[in-house]
């Protein structure tokens, strides 16, 4: 941590201004699983069942002949323990504002102002990094395995841009099922966006492959980066678009359809059942953990200060072939 206070020689603003960032509400967006301590499976179903005429007697030609078209897939969901930390010192805070709450003496220099602040300004940020690393990341062993998979050119292009990191997000596991995961059990839909296209019929295109029975179940989804409400805004500035793209009270929508806004790259968008009951998975130990950490000295020796948040997370999509991926060229 870097500080270069002014010397203090007078009061101060009692305001103090941090970056805004982002609100995530993770635990709305997406089905958030806690208390998983070691691992557990998630498992995909799909398929109808036809009805046919009744018979008293079942022989083996009916069984023979029964319509089978029922799939189960697996997905082992296992977190993976990380942790936020850095260090700092607190003696460079005495010439600063915060040298007002110090205790007397030579030894003390501990400032409730200043871990307030840092809390405040840290703790928004530590959880839509956990957020942000909840869709983005992806592991070295996936990216080898897309890299030689059947996945599309764009999906292969986005796997093989990340930087390799400890746990597989949500885009990273809507390209793998499918490819390199329940190979029976089919893939998400992919859509090759065009990033010169119109907002509204970039959003078309993804609309007209959200499957029915998704639509009929009213918990469609399209996560959207955050880049695009204000297209969005922008476009609702023309009249004809407002009965398109729908802002009530916050809330965005495309032809009924509930738009979130999340931390993924500006080309692409996912889509499938969404919320706290969705097919989107986060699987944690506490929710609570990516919203408190620890302040306290790195020795008893020294003066040294510490600040540290442990948490768990791994990721999960069900259900693939309900699933759409948008990658725009």
């Amino acid at each position: 941590m870097e500080y270069n206070p002014r010397v203090f020689n007078g009061e101060h603003a009692e305001d103090i201004f941090a970056e805004v960032v982002h609100s995530n509400r993770m635990a709305e967006k997406v089905r958030v699983l806690e208390n998983v301590k070691n691992e557990i499976v998630v498992t995909s179903i799909t398929g109808e069942l036809e009805y046919v005429p009744y018979k008293e007697k079942i022989r083996e030609a009916d069984i023979d002949a029964a319509n089978n078209n029922l799939k189960f897939g697996d997905s082992k969901v296992a977190p993976k323990k990380m942790m936020a930390f850095t260090v700092f010192t607190m003696d460079e805070l005495r010439n600063s504002r915060f040298s007002k709450d110090m205790a007397g003496g030579a030894a003390n220099t501990g400032s409730n102002e200043f871990e307030q602040t840092v809390i405040n300004h840290t703790l928004p940020r530590l959880g839509l990094g956990f957020e942000r690393t909840g869709w983005n990341h992806i592991s070295a062993a996936t990216k080898a395995a897309i890299a030689v998979s059947d996945a599309t050119a764009a999906q292969k292009a986005w796997a093989a841009a990340q930087p390799a990191k400890l746990v597989d997000g949500l885009l990273a596991q809507m390209i793998a099922a499918g490819t390199i995961k329940n190979q029976d059990f089919g893939k998400v839909i992919p859509i090759v966006g065009d990033s010169a296209g119109s907002l509204k019929g970039e959003y078309k295109k993804i609309y007209e492959k959200i499957p029915s029975e998704v639509l009929e179940k009213g918990d469609a989804v399209i996560y959207s980066p955050f880049v695009d409400r204000q297209k969005i805004n922008m476009a609702n500035m023309d009249e004809q678009f407002r009965d398109v793209f729908t802002v009530a009270n916050g809330s965005y929508s495309f032809l009924g359809v509930k738009i979130e806004f999340i931390p993924i790259p500006n080309n692409m968008k996912a889509v499938g059942r969404g919320g706290s009951m969705g097919d989107f998975i986060f699987a944690t130990d506490l929710l609570s953990d990516i919203s408190s950490f620890e302040i306290n000295k790195v020795n008893n020796a020294g003066d040294e200060i510490f600040m540290k948040q442990v948490a768990v997370l791994d990721t999960a999509i069900v259900v693939p072939t309900q699933k759409i991926l948008y990658i725009a060229a």
